[in-house]
């Protein structure tokens, strides 16, 4: 069984949110308080961990509301804010788009006849919404998502569900994700062999297996 985390590792999740800011900017370029650089900047700001930790009272609609009112002046209605939110989540969606690599590994992999699974944060609705938006939900027989467990990665128990899903032992599965310490030493933590996609530069790890690729990842899985 091989299982696959979603952003950043099958979703290029950074390029559809880059691709719908600067089409959210042209559109709304008249009615914004900021500039390009003051726009990405306070998008990030919001969503940091330490600023989402310190506004954690808030629900994600809340924080949505004090984002579009910083952008576009605290006059705006709770109404306009929300429509803007949307604004932006359709522009997000209209970029969604799986890494080059997907696919093909995705089709190579199951014609070797292996089972492929999902395990990731986040709203099960949500991220099996993404999936189908990608057009691979399909390829996955077990899909396990945090939510659905009240789990999250990178604690142990979220991988062994989804092996009890899968009905077989950790050891008989391999883990890719992104992400080093809540996928790759996380899963190999859950007695998984942890795979590191790491997409961004040639950077290795003495303990684990590291691919920047998903065309590399035959070099490992026999």
């Amino acid at each position: 069984m091989i299982f696959f985390d979603i952003d950043g590792t099958l979703f290029d999740q950074e390029n559809a949110e880059k691709l719908a800011t600067i089409r959210f900017f042209k559109e709304n370029i008249t009615d914004l308080q900021v500039n390009q650089k003051e726009f990405v900047a306070l998008r990030d700001l919001y969503q940091n961990n330490f600023l989402v930790s310190l506004l954690k009272g808030l629900s994600p609609l809340e924080r949505n509301r004090m984002l579009m009112k910083d952008l576009f002046g605290h006059h705006i209605s709770n109404e306009i804010a929300d429509q803007k939110t949307n604004d932006f989540l359709k522009f997000y969606k209209q970029n969604w788009s799986p890494f080059h690599d997907v696919i093909p590994c995705l089709e190579q992999l199951k014609s070797k006849r292996l089972n492929l699974g999902i395990i990731c944060n986040g709203d099960y609705d949500r991220q099996v919404d993404k999936l189908d938006g990608l057009g691979i939900k399909n390829y996955f027989d077990v899909i396990t998502i945090s939510n659905q467990k009240g789990l999250n990665k990178p604690h142990k128990h979220i991988f062994l569900e989804a092996c009890n899903e899968a009905n077989i032992k950790p050891e008989q599965s391999y883990y890719i994700g992104d992400n080093l310490v809540y996928d790759a030493i996380a899963s190999k933590n859950a007695g998984i062999n942890g795979i590191w996609i790491n997409r961004k530069n040639r950077t290795t790890y003495d303990d684990l297996n590291v691919i920047h690729s998903l065309n590399e990842l035959n070099n490992i899985i026999k």
